[in-house]
């Protein structure tokens, strides 16, 4: 379940809005604003994303959900992600092969 979820997952409304998962556990994404990075790692509970601290940037389109993940379940090209309490917060979408961006989407 874990080789599934190494990839860029972008949300549909903003693609600067993303999680990228690493093999080694590391986590960077973007809310559309506020760069993130920290952790994750496959538990009994679920694949959890360790809590990180972010900027408090504000921008157009940011999809503000993002950065609240504490538990994501792959399911084939989307990501479904979960707060502490295990509310659905939304979804991300598998990044189409590409070039690669930068922290932030730029």
């Amino acid at each position: 379940m874990t080789q599934e979820l190494i990839d860029r997952w972008t949300a549909e409304t903003n693609e600067r809005a993303f999680l990228e998962f690493s093999e080694d556990g590391s986590l960077r994404g973007s809310d559309g604003a506020n760069n993130l990075v920290t952790s994750w790692s496959a538990e009994p509970e679920g694949l959890m994303i360790k809590s990180s601290m972010m900027t408090l940037k504000a921008a157009p389109g940011m999809v503000t959900w993002v950065p609240k993940a504490r538990r994501v379940e792959p399911d084939g090209d989307r990501l479904h992600l979960f707060d502490a309490a295990e509310n659905h917060l939304g979804d991300l979408h598998r990044q189409p092969p590409g070039p690669t961006h930068k922290l932030g989407g730029r």
